[in-house]
């Protein structure tokens, strides 16, 4: 029962990220299909086998008045953590999402009343909805948190007061609507993310500001992660298995392509062209590696800011290995986490995507599904970037015109999301 309720609904999701770029949650967004309906029981039964107690905590989004009020009524409240403890990932010894309600829904009856029972049950409830709206005072104590959207008008206050605080003139009253320690979703400049977390001290951001994070560095070529070039260096010399050293060194897109690059340069001698990273750690030893990451230690980046960016990318690498299951076949394995993970290189280097990957002896698949949309890998990417968005109906037209099982779809990003701790995704 709980394998067929997967089949009748579409997924997406979100990644929120903390004032020290971690991981602080996802967003799960859940669609039931046009014409049926999803008992609400069966769909967190369904969740629970593959998001453990200690997989990043879930903040399920439900698309339907119908579907929410039935998770607000069958959602079991996750346990309280002991007094002055912080949440973290292992707060939960069973799969306890938070329910978001979006303030669109509340103006339903039958949700408003099942928000009042969800609340007295102990139930952990996020309100959703424009900041310059916030939630009626009768509603509003049923919420733990609020996940905020923020308008061009009150945006711009907010940084007019940003602006004067770097000035050292007092803050203007203007910007006081902005509660403090919510979620704020939507956020386009990295501005208003440091006034986000500085001064209204956010719970997270709903996304990151992408682009305008990578313009804020331009002055200077993108370095790799410190914290990522020193834990691969520290798997090496603690002799961790080639699996745990090539999956540290992928934790950072830019630092896996450096290592390629070098790996295939002419001063580094190889006969043969090296196609993955794994097969460059194969090829050159350890002692090589390890002395080409000391090599990189004085010049990789301190600056935070990437880490979502980078962390997205790592996401979707993983995610593209689960939607094409490649069996015993390692090295195709990795040529598909490769496809993921520079996907989105060109963001990172600011140069075409083409002329990046050309400079490597990659495989044709890479370059035809993340340059021309083309080959086998394209559709698996193409759900992949889908995936990464509230947008499930994008999603489902995706499954129809690649002839994507729906329920497989919605397992891989499940096994993606419920394997990130395991496989050490930066929090």
């Amino acid at each position: 029962m709980t394998a067929t309720v997967l089949d009748s609904i579409t997924l997406g999701y979100q990644s929120l990220w903390g004032p020290r770029r971690s991981l602080m949650g996802v967003a799960l967004f859940v669609r039931p299909e046009t014409d049926g309906t999803v008992d609400a029981t069966h769909l967190v039964e369904a969740l629970q086998e593959f998001l453990p107690g200690d997989a990043p905590p879930i903040f399920l989004v439900a698309q339907t008045p119908q579907l929410l009020a039935g998770l607000l009524d069958h959602v079991r409240p996750a346990p309280r953590p002991h007094a002055g403890e912080e949440p973290t990932f292992a707060t939960h010894t069973f799969f306890a999402p938070t329910l978001v309600v979006p303030a669109t829904e509340l103006a339903r009856a039958p949700v408003a009343d099942a928000v009042h029972r969800a609340h007295r049950r102990g139930l952990q409830l996020v309100w959703q909805g424009e900041a310059e709206q916030p939630p009626e005072p009768g509603l509003a104590g049923c919420f733990a948190r609020q996940w905020l959207s923020i308008s061009p008008a009150l945006a711009a206050l907010a940084l007019h007061d940003a602006l004067r605080q770097s000035r050292g003139l007092p803050s203007t009253p203007a910007a006081g609507p902005l509660p403090l320690g919510q979620i704020f979703g939507g956020i386009a400049s990295r501005a208003l993310m440091d006034y986000c977390f500085e001064r209204c001290r956010a719970y997270a951001l709903a996304g990151w500001p992408v682009e305008d994070a990578v313009y804020s560095l331009r002055h200077g070529p993108l370095e790799p992660d410190h914290g990522v070039v020193l834990a691969t260096l520290q798997a090496l010399e603690a002799d961790r298995p080639a699996e745990i050293v090539e999956r540290t060194l992928c934790d950072d897109p830019l630092l896996a392509y450096r290592f390629l690059v070098y790996a295939n340069s002419p001063g580094v001698g190889l006969r043969s062209g090296v196609q993955s990273v794994r097969h460059g750690l194969m090829m050159l030893g350890t002692a090589t590696l390890a002395q080409w990451l000391v090599e990189q230690l004085p010049h990789a980046s301190h600056d935070s800011v990437l880490r979502p960016v980078k962390a997205g990318m790592v996401m979707r690498s993983r995610l593209m290995e689960r939607l094409l299951d490649a069996g015993e076949e390692e090295a195709l394995r990795r040529e598909i986490a490769l496809c993921g993970l520079f996907s989105d290189l060109d963001q990172l280097l600011d140069q075409p995507l083409g002329s990046i990957l050309t400079r490597l002896p990659l495989s044709g698949r890479i370059y035809d599904a993340t340059v021309m949309h083309t080959g086998p890998y394209a559709a698996a990417l193409a759900m992949a970037v889908a995936l990464e968005s509230p947008d499930t109906e994008a999603t489902r037209r995706l499954c129809v015109r690649h002839a994507m099982d729906r329920g497989e779809v919605n397992r891989a990003l499940l096994r993606m999301l419920g394997g990130l701790q395991a496989d050490g995704a930066p929090r």
